[in-house]
This record gives structure tokens, sequence and C-alpha cells, in this order.
């Protein structure tokens, strides 16, 4: 019956030496007739029994015991009645000791425990890009894409956590530090900032920063840094419990890029294959990888070099450009592109112009390389490349637009109440910080959301909440270990940290380069030839994802 408890047949066993107790216990239970009559006819049995035990019964029972004492007892008191003896007492039952209540464990009172942390702050820096001086020189760049709102990617989350009380009783704050994409110095600058003339915790970075510079954050100065970009192996290496990325690292993403390409590839042994890398020690040491899997797989290679670290972007895109013909003069057959995109605009428009007849593959270990950004910023020469990425795309293979996860719809609704820059509107699939970008009929479509620092912030409010009250580097990169999550439009929508994986995607792709001429009509699938929005964008080739060896 419900509420009530149900005891095995060996009950009986256990109460067989006190069976006035296990009388009075099953009477007050809810027992039918016949049980009752058994146990009754039982009982009288065993009672019986007991009054018949001898002396000489070495096999007597504690019950039968207990009776002839009863007896002797009985027969001395009517042989002295003068002197009554008093009932012997009975010995209480021996009670268990109560437990002793646990000593409290007591409370770690809050530390000033590292750092940039005080009793009740935990100061974080912003590393974003100063885009003016790109604006200056006439590249394309959205209105929305602003001091105030690059850093608002961090701060807001933040100011929703300090209004809710903080994490384990701490505010969070930032500091906001910039550098000038056109002048790779001041890079290194935005380093000094940080950890000699602030007293800073950690450092953040959604997107642009180049990993050239990271060294000087987590090597020399054992700086926590999350890179919402790429992170060469080499530095994850080089400080195991500093430096954190969202997306694998170069030397990964060559692998994976070589294996899909022989995997694919028709072309016969021997065949040259052409690499395009800039000067970047982290993308040189993929580049190495990539070399070494073509040769293996049979293949010659020959690599050029791109001053990407100048400071003149014009003269890095001419370089670019100059390697087309150097390709051809070498015989390329395939050439693989390992440049960031602000530097493949001379590269692509001289394959515009010379119609070389090879194939492009990119490689996605520059900064914003495959993304739906990127792409609305590389030239239309660049139609039919293939790119080898964890980016995600908003369209699968056959053309249909995949809807947001419940994760994605949160960073969203985060981004719309954050943003009032944007008017409420976020549209899929339109380049980060555009705000009124018009289609072919009129319509005005705003930015997607930030992706990159909402999964960031999702993992750093996970490993501040598992750091301990009084949290140090160590314990927030051991916490940051722990981390498994949804991921925002990369990774097949999954990702996880791990001992000694210090990067969040879990698998990549091949999407392929899809151009989209200006005041393309919206079809009746609801897309611009194939994309989410009208500007060049990525599409799965075969929506295979391939997990990271």
């Amino acid at each position: 019956m419900e509420g009530r408890q149900t005891y095995p047949p060996f009950f009986l066993r256990v109460y067989l030496k006190d069976y006035s107790t296990t009388l009075i216990f099953l009477l007050g239970g809810k027992m039918n007739k016949k049980v009752l009559k058994f146990l009754a006819i039982f009982l009288s049995f065993v009672m019986i029994m007991a009054s018949c035990g001898g002396d000489d019964d070495s096999s007597s029972s504690d019950l039968s015991s207990e009776a002839s004492s009863s007896e002797a007892s009985s027969a001395a008191e009517e042989e002295a009645p003068a002197e009554e003896e008093a009932p012997a007492e009975e010995e209480p039952e021996e009670e268990e000791a109560p437990e002793s209540e646990p000593e409290p464990e007591p409370v770690e009172a809050p530390t000033a425990s590292d750092i940039g942390i005080t009793e009740d702050t935990i100061t974080v820096a912003v590393i974003i890009a100063d885009l003016e001086g790109l604006r200056n020189i006439g590249y394309p760049l959205p209105g929305g894409l602003s001091n105030e709102t690059l850093t608002g990617r961090v701060s807001k989350y933040f100011e929703d956590w300090n209004a809710a009380g903080g994490i384990n009783g701490r505010s969070l704050e930032v500091v906001e530090i910039t550098w000038d994409p056109l002048s790779p110095a001041t890079m290194e600058n935005a380093c000094i900032e940080a950890t000699l003339d602030n007293e800073i915790f950690m450092a953040i970075n959604g997107s642009g920063f180049n990993p050239t510079f990271v060294p000087c954050f987590t090597e020399d100065n054992d700086m926590l840094f999350i890179l919402g970009d790429k992170a060469p192996q080499v530095q994850i290496d080089a400080s195991p419990d500093r430096l954190f990325a969202l997306f694998p690292p170069g030397e990964v993403a060559a692998l994976t890029a070589g294996d899909v390409f022989l995997s694919e590839t028709d072309l016969p042994a021997g065949s040259t294959i052409g690499i395009l890398e800039p000067v970047s020690p982290g993308v040189q040491a993929a580049v190495t990888e990539l070399e070494q899997k073509l040769q293996n797989g049979g293949f010659n290679t020959t690599t050029i070099t791109v001053n990407t670290l100048s400071g003149d972007n014009a003269a890095a895109n001419a370089e670019a450009a100059a390697a087309v013909s150097q390709f051809n003069a070498e015989g390329a057959q395939q050439v693989f592109v390992l440049l960031p995109f602000i530097n493949t605009e001379g590269f692509f428009g001289e394959i515009g112009k010379l119609q070389p007849d090879w194939d492009v593959s990119i490689i996605d270990v520059g900064p914003g390389m495959c993304t739906q950004f990127g792409a609305s910023r590389t030239n239309p020469a660049a139609e039919g490349a293939k790119c080898i990425t964890s980016t995600g795309s908003y369209t699968d293979a056959d053309g249909t637009i995949v809807p947001d996860s419940e994760f994605e719809a949160q960073c969203r609704e985060n981004w719309l109440r954050h943003f009032p820059v944007f008017e409420g509107k976020s549209d899929i699939g339109t380049p980060s910080g555009e705000v009124g970008l018009e289609t072919a009929d009129g319509e005005l479509l705003n930015s997607d959301y930030a992706l990159n620092e909402c999964m960031i912030m999702r993992a750093l409010y996970f490993a501040f909440q598992n750091a301990g009250v009084n949290p140090t580097r160590d314990s927030v990169a051991d916490a940051l270990k722990q981390y498994v999550g949804p991921a925002a439009q990369m990774s097949n929508k999954q990702g996880a940290f791990g001992l000694g994986k210090n990067y969040f995607a879990t698998e990549m792709w091949e999407v392929e380069f899809r151009v989209v001429p200006p005041q393309t009509p919206r079809g009746a699938d609801g897309l611009f030839n194939g994309c989410p929005a009208p500007t060049n964008c990525w599409v799965p080739v075969t929506g295979n994802w391939i997990a990271i060896k």
C-alpha cells in the first residue's frame, strides 16, 4: 500500500527473540485475519516450547532460559514471603549514542587572491581593434562596429551579472584596451597596458587580435587570455594553463584540410601544390604540418610568404597578387591560402585577371577568414574557393535555413537587449555591425549577433562560478578545462575544452564561397543565391562535420 513499508519474510526470524514486540508491531499494521490467526498459533507454540525447556538441555534457546528463570524466581518468593525481593530492574536497552552534529565548515572569507582580484571585484581587460584607421583608408566597415559596441559585447554581460549580485560575491570590472589593425606594434602596446599599466586578472579578445602578440600576455606575463579566434598549438603548448581559444589551432586545421584534400583530389601523384602563408610563427607551424602531410601523400609543395606584419596593407596585398604569377610559373595545380582575409584582396583580384587553371582551398587559420563577415569583404573572384573551418553556416547543404538553437536564440536576445543601435532587429547571416543593409526589395537588415563573445561569456561564467571563493589564474584555468557547452554557429553547435585541449571546437567541415551580386533578389527559398543575407557567404559543401582528431 502506498505510504507503508513492506518487509521481507526474514522479518519474523529477526524478531523471534522478542515475540511480544513482534506481535505488537504486526498487529499495528494492516494484516488479514488468516495472517493474524497463523501468528497467534505460532507464538503460542513458541511459548509452550519455552516453558517445557529443561536445564539439562544444552541447546535451549534464550527464550527457554528466560522462562526457567521466571519459574525459579516464583518458587523463591513462596519460600520466603517475609523478605520480599524487589523485582529485578530490567536493564535498559543500550541506546545508540546520538550522532554528533558535524562541525560546520569554516566559511572562507573573500581575499585579494590574485592580480586583478580584490575582496569584491575582478578586473578584466577587453582587447578590441580601434577601426577608425581602416575607415580612414576607405576600408568598408559598418557603422555598428564602434569601440563602444565592441567593448560592450563583453561589458554588457558583466553588467547583467553584477546586477544579479555578481559571481560568488564579486562584481566584474572592465578595462578597455585598443590596438590599431594598421599598426601591428600597437598590439604589443596593448599587452604592456594590460600587464604593466593596470592591475588586471585576465584578458579577452572576441576577434581580430593577431596571435603573434599573444605570448606577451600568456608567456611573458603569466596572464589568462581567452581568444575568440584561433591560437597556434605551439603557443598553447607554451602556456597550457593561460591561453584558451574558441577555434582549433592552425596546425589542427591544416592537418584536417590536408586529409580532406587527399581524400577528394584526382590530381596525379607528383603534382605541385602551392601554399600562401603570412609572416606569423603560429601559421608557419601549421604550414609545416601541411607540407609534410602533402609530401607524404605523394605531392610536391611550393610556399610563398607574404609580409603581413609590416603595417602596410596595400603592400601586403601587392605581394599576395604577385604570388599568382609565381604559382603559375612553378606549375602549381592547387593552392592553399592561409592569409587573413584583409590580405587576400590582391590575391583574388589577380586570380580574376589571370584566370589560372587551378583550384583554391582556404584554411581557416586567420581572424575572420571563413566567417560571414569575412566573406562579405572578400573579392568575388574567390567564387568556388573552399574552406576548411569550424565556423558554421545558417544554411544546410540542401539550401535550407537552419533555425537558431535555444542557446543561439538566447545570444540573439541578449544582443538586441544590450544594443539599441540595432533597433530591436537581428537578421540571420547579416555581417557583424551592419545597420540597415538594404535588400533588392527595400527591406533593411541589421547585424547578426556577436557569436564569439556570447560563447566566451558562457564559458567564463562557468569558470568563475567553479573556481572557488577566492579564484586564481590556476583555478579559473582548471575550471575552464572542465567546461562543455553549446556552440553558436560553430562546430556543429557543440564544444568542449578539456585536459590538453585548450580550444572549444570539436568538429570541422568544408564550405564553399558563394557570390551574391549587388541587388540580388530574395528567392522563393528565402535566400539570396543560397546566402541568408544579400552578401557573399560560405555555404556547406556536403554538410558532413569532421571530428577533430
